[in-house]
């Protein structure tokens, strides 16, 4: 259960995602292309996975698994997101220290959650 404000939430519906936007602060985007009637209807007709390396040369990645935005207060809700230092991620710091980085992908499955796995 996630709590936000006075409303809690066991899962994921348009007013959840809608609160969450207005309690971090961000801008919802989600419920202007039309929330999850919109995503089911793409999702319905068919995505392609991608997947990828990157360095990200806007913020460093630490959107993902930081404090960001970097000035923020860590204890407003959505500014931490993980423990790394916010002077990680330095994309000329990463491909130096990582000259030969690459990725495998393998073992890939689709199908219906709990399809792909024996129990």
């Amino acid at each position: 259960t996630v709590t936000f404000g006075d409303n809690a939430y066991d899962s994921i519906t348009d007013q959840f995602c809608a609160e969450q936007k207005s309690v971090f602060g961000d801008t919802d985007d989600f419920s202007a292309k039309g929330g999850l009637k919109a995503m089911g209807e793409v999702l319905d007709r068919g995505l392609v996975l991608v997947m990828s390396i990157w360095d990200d040369y806007d913020v460093n990645m630490l959107w993902l698994d930081s404090t960001y935005p970097t000035d923020a207060d860590p204890s407003t809700p959505g500014v931490y997101r993980g423990t790394c230092s916010t002077d990680s991620g330095v994309p000329a710091d990463v491909e130096s220290e990582n000259p030969n980085a690459y990725v495998t992908y393998s073992d890939i499955k689709v199908g219906p959650i709990g399809s792909t796995t024996s129990a």
